[in-house]
């Protein structure tokens, strides 16, 4: 019987594009701003972009690329590696961090746009008995945010980000205490995600299934997930894990 359900954030809870474009073009913005002076290589906040999957001019992330699936640490290492050699350290300068942090709480908090209507179809399965987790490259901070301004905080129990002391996706410890938490098997846990890092924390956890968020199958991020795994919307949930268990939405 599953119990629990793990959540990735964006692109599952959240519209991905609306809520963080803004969000990470500012912060490509800023660290622009700390090349060092007189340095002319010409390097501009499209290109920091581009290395991490975000197309700057069509206002496009690629669900694969870096930032929709990657921790923070990883794009400031991704970033890092096209800049000058004499370019401060960004995982490890603390007023670069610091006003990224701020950055992201300031342009995200009451901007976070919800990926359709997610509040009905989750709190219906809270009701209905699971217990529901969310696991994210993000910051911990930031996805508290996120979910007090769509009013399905409390819904969740916890929130992890990869900077909770567990690692980030794929890494499995994050979802393994998820299940500790609430003393449930990873086979009795599901994981919902739409990157290849919600894939693989799903398979190096080894829950009892993984369910997608795509709006076309052909976009799921491993040919392994089956096309009957493949939902474009949350309001699909209940009615797709109904499918696998006549009991399923009768829990308590």
């Amino acid at each position: 019987m599953i119990k629990l359900l793990v959540f990735d954030k964006d692109g599952v809870i959240l519209d991905l594009v609306a809520t963080w474009l803004p969000v990470i073009r500012a912060v490509a913005e800023y660290t622009v701003s700390r090349l060092p002076d007189g340095y002319d290589g010409g390097i501009t906040r499209a290109d920091l972009l581009d290395v991490v999957g975000v197309d700057d001019a069509a206002n496009i992330i690629d669900p694969s690329g870096l930032f929709a699936a990657a921790s923070f640490a990883e794009i400031r290492e991704a970033w890092q590696a096209i800049l000058p050699p004499d370019m401060i350290r960004l995982n490890e300068e603390p007023h670069y961090r610091d006003r990224v942090k701020e950055l992201v709480l300031e342009l995200a908090r009451g901007s976070t746009i919800a990926k359709g209507d997610v509040k009905t179809p989750l709190t219906a399965l809270h009701e209905a008995g699971f217990k529901l987790a969310v696991l994210t490259n993000d910051n911990a901070d930031s996805a508290a945010q996120n979910m007090r301004d769509l009013d399905i905080d409390h819904l969740f129990y916890p929130i992890l980000g990869a900077d909770s002391g567990y690692g980030g996706k794929p890494t499995p410890d994050g979802l393994l205490h998820c299940c500790a938490l609430h003393n449930v098997d990873p086979s009795e846990t599901i994981m919902i995600g739409d990157t290849s890092a919600d894939y693989g924390v799903a398979v190096n956890g080894k829950v009892a299934d993984f369910i997608c968020i795509a709006d076309d199958p052909a976009h799921r991020p491993d040919e392994a997930i089956p096309v009957s795994n493949v939902i474009a919307r949350l309001t699909d949930l209940p009615r797709l894990l109904g499918t696998r268990n006549d009991t399923v939405m009768q829990q308590v």
